[in-house]
């Protein structure tokens, strides 16, 4: 999967899994091994793409569709081609299930435009810088529509890649890297085995930037604990890397523990004190109130209490504001606040959609919400142990 705003993208995977896959927050590849992919693979699923395509386009004209991509198309397809596509959807063989789902991808894309393409999985950018620069000319060959190629990227690799390298992987269609700042603390970083420094984030962020290639530098309220020492420190040395850098784009990821990563297992020992809603909060204000360079600052991410998106600094007082009245509320309306949010606001459904739901979670809602009726003032922290059991079971 990409990440948000990738979703009129075509992923193209020119590598498997994570080549670092050590950071205790994350749990997305820690069962699986990385491997690289060769040009000719990569390659092959560009040329098996532009097949789909120009079978879609051929048949919108033999239609009368002058080319345009429609669900009627997407049907003839398949029922004209049972070899491939199997007797949909009644005998389908798990080979065809995915020309199935290789068709519906492409499909999809072309009825965006073909216009944008992710690079999957993390760290597009460890693949040599010349191999690189190979697979997106001939991405752009395949695809003359292409404007935008995005891909995830750690801050250590492109502070290895050489200026020359990064510019010629712009010039050759690299538009976008997504980066995983996290934090600018040394301490914090080195906790968590993010494998970089603040100095590595600076280099890479700024070579990055210099070549042409936009970044967007995600970070993540929270990943400091529950010390306020710490919070302030990880806020102050995030800031100072995102003023260096200057990137195109803020994305704020806050913190959540979930069951299946190593930080869990920190976590119930007790050697991670995890952070409060309103510590996240007040870490939020920090970076909002110390950026000073234009960009887009963005809290798309459901993990996050307030959902932002536009310039700094000229949104900046609009954001305070929102946050502001939050913070001006009293404790038992804030629990309400935080209860909507997370548990009628959406998060809860995403969770219960990818899994049975939870009895024990259900019973620590009925709790909290029991508490909110009564205004216990043991209110405020119920709802914040049921928001922390709920974003433990992943994030949307």
């Amino acid at each position: 999967m990409g990440p948000i705003g990738e979703g009129a993208a075509l992923m193209l995977r020119v590598n498997r899994n994570c080549p670092w896959n050590q950071c205790l927050f994350c749990s997305v590849y820690k069962q699986s091994r990385f491997s690289a992919r060769s040009v000719e693979e990569i390659k092959g699923d560009i040329d098996t793409a532009r097949r789909i395509g120009d079978l879609l386009e051929g048949k919108s004209r033999e239609m009368g569709l002058n080319g345009w991509i429609q669900q009627e198309v997407i049907e003839k397809v398949i029922r004209e081609q049972p070899e491939i596509f199997g007797d949909y959807p009644t005998r389908v063989t798990q080979e065809q299930r995915r020309a199935l789902r290789c068709l519906s991808n492409v499909a999809g894309w072309y009825m965006y435009g073909a216009r944008r393409v992710f690079l999957q999985d993390a760290n597009a950018l460890f693949l040599k810088a010349g191999d690189l620069v190979e697979v997106l000319r001939y991405l752009k060959g395949a695809f003359p529509t292409v404007d935008t190629v995005t891909c995830y990227a750690r801050a250590k690799t492109c502070a290895q890649r050489t200026p020359e390298e990064l510019k010629e992987l712009h010039e050759a269609g690299l538009s976008w890297c997504l980066v995983g700042i996290e934090s600018g603390c040394d301490r914090v970083l080195d906790s968590m085995k993010k494998g970089a420094t603040k100095g590595d984030h600076i280099s890479g962020g700024q070579k990055l930037m210099a070549s042409g290639i936009k970044m967007a530098a995600f970070v993540m309220p929270g990943l400091a604990g529950g010390d306020r020492e710490m919070s302030a420190r990880h806020i102050l040395d995030t800031l100072d890397v995102l003023n260096e850098i200057r990137p195109t784009e803020i994305r704020v990821r806050s913190l959540a523990v979930l069951e299946s990563a190593p930080l869990r297992g920190k976590w119930e020992a007790g050697e991670f004190l995890p952070p409060s809603e309103e510590q996240m909060v007040d870490e939020l204000k920090g970076l909002i109130e110390g950026v000073n360079f234009d960009c887009t600052f963005e809290t798309l991410q459901m993990t996050n209490l307030f959902t932002f998106k536009g310039q700094l600094p000229a949104r900046r007082n609009t954001f305070l504001d929102a946050i502001s009245d939050y913070q001006a509320l009293s404790p038992l309306e804030r629990a309400r606040y935080l209860l909507n949010r997370y548990i009628h606001g959406g998060y809860l459904d995403f969770v219960q959609s990818w899994d049975c739901p939870d009895p024990t979670l259900q019973k620590k809602i009925g709790e909290a919400e029991k508490s909110l009726e009564e205004e216990s003032p043991e209110a405020l922290g119920k709802v914040e142990r049921v928001l922390w059991a709920v974003k433990s079971k992943g994030i949307p």
